[in-house]
């Protein structure tokens, strides 16, 4: 019990981190916005790719190549507008990170993602909740069609990856309160979603829940 109120305490201090998108208040300008959204693709990047070594499913594999596309696109966004994307975006190791919000919220996320598989599924849908958010935001500001289209593919990217972790939470019977959805855009999204319905592991019921090593 004690476990699992620490566990509740951490991830509600990780997205307390700010109570609302920092696009449109602190971050404003294109440079600014573009690449925060680029450092936020990697953290799921790098969350996903280490999650995918302690816990035998096939899910955040998937789930960690599709965030490397994500920042591609978002690079090559940068690069029409000649903003220069640091070299750590594509050489700094796996958890290094510039913007010190999400270096905190990585390291809170992966801790927490360390108790249980449920535990690390509900940390991944926070993140794409946390995604949901800011780039509905930078959807909300002046922006060239070219930002426009790749925000909301990104956007529909991250609802997909949401309404996965949901499925997968789902299918170990559990559920998910949403941190920054609201009620009606939380049950727009997952209306549909079924229990042992998408990626799959044929021997999920055996081996998802093992761990291969330790945080």
């Amino acid at each position: 019990m004690k476990k699992i109120l620490a566990l509740s305490i951490l991830v509600s201090a990780a997205f307390a981190l700010h109570s609302q998108s920092l696009i449109g208040s602190q971050l404003k300008s294109k440079e600014a916005i573009i690449l925060y959204l680029i450092e936020q693709e990697k953290v799921a990047h790098d969350l996903y790719r280490v999650l995918d070594t302690m816990w035998v499913t096939d899910v955040f594999n998937r789930v960690s190549n599709e965030e490397l596309q994500h920042m591609a696109k978002l690079s090559a966004v940068a690069c029409e507008f000649m903003i220069d994307v640091p070299a750590h975006f594509n050489e700094y190791p796996e958890g290094q990170f510039v913007d010190g919000k999400l270096r905190r919220l990585y390291t809170d996320l992966l801790l927490a993602a360390n108790f249980s598989l449920e535990e690390a599924y509900r940390a991944c849908a926070n993140l794409e909740e946390r995604k949901i958010l800011d780039l509905k935001a930078a959807l909300k500001q002046p922006n060239f069609e070219i930002e426009t289209l790749t925000y909301k593919a990104l956007l529909i990217g991250a609802e997909d990856n949401f309404k996965l972790f949901i499925r997968e939470l789902l299918n170990i019977n559990t559920g998910y309160t949403p941190v920054w959805l609201s009620v009606s855009e939380y049950e727009a999204l997952t209306k549909n979603i079924l229990p042992n319905d998408g990626w799959r592991n044929n021997d999920y019921n055996a081996k998802s829940q093992s761990r291969i090593g330790l945080f």
